[in-house]
């Protein structure tokens, strides 16, 4: 199944190279969750990091469906 991957921030570093922009759309096998998808572009499973999945904070347990956009960024912010 088709999902889009955002990596915003320092995590856009993290698509792979030749990434237009800071989205891909990728296929990933049905039943995969939040932290399976992120897993694969090394995005780190910490407290800081923050998932959205079609406009909506959700867990890193969270299993996807076709066509659902997931963003993912670091909570951590200077100041």
């Amino acid at each position: 199944m088709k999902v889009i991957v955002r990596l915003i921030g320092s995590y856009r570093k993290l698509l792979p190279p030749g990434t237009q922009g800071s989205q891909v759309e990728i296929d990933i096998p049905s039943g995969t969750s939040a932290a399976g998808l992120l897993a694969q572009f090394d995005v780190p499973l910490t407290d800081d990091s923050v998932i959205v999945v079609n406009g909506l904070s959700v867990d890193w347990g969270t299993t996807l469906a076709e066509g659902d956009e997931v963003s993912a960024f670091s909570a951590m912010a200077g100041g």
